[in-house]
């Protein structure tokens, strides 16, 4: 991905502080008062796992557009595994709002799709696998 990255100077990783959540950040890497629903190394833009079910470590990884003043949040994914050639996205999707968190788990549980959407809600997005790439199913409330 840095290596995609450094070919894309219109692009900059979003950080936790973009977020403006800290509480949710925080709650998140507590487990919300329940241990085993923990996830201590938690950042809501950024998510690792085997998306596509192929044995294979994924990533995601949300963006800033640089270019764009509102709505310049983008979701990025990377299939693995990682070479010097496999550097392309598998997946981008832009015009995300700032609330949008990457989750993907829970742990030790058999993984679900990778869900984009807000902290705590019924709204956001599945990225589904779909041949070597994803689609999105809206998230039924």
């Amino acid at each position: 991905m840095a290596s995609w990255l450094s070919q894309h100077a219109e692009y900059r990783a979003a950080t936790d502080a973009d977020c403006q959540c800290e509480d949710d950040i925080r709650q998140t890497k507590a487990g919300y008062g329940n241990s085993k629903e923990a996830v201590p190394d938690y950042h809501p833009y950024s998510a690792t796992g085997d998306f596509n079910r192929d044995g294979a470590e994924d990533f995601a990884v949300v963006l800033i557009d640089r270019r764009v003043q509102t709505a310049n949040f983008v979701v990025v994914v990377f299939n693995g595994p990682f070479t010097n050639r496999n550097v392309a996205p598998a997946f981008i999707k832009r015009s995300l709002h700032r609330s949008d968190a990457l989750f993907y788990g829970p742990p030790g549980k058999k993984p679900s799709p990778l869900l984009v959407g807000p902290f705590e809600s019924d709204s956001g997005f599945l990225l589904v696998p779909s041949r070597g790439t994803y689609k999105i199913k809206s998230v039924e409330p």
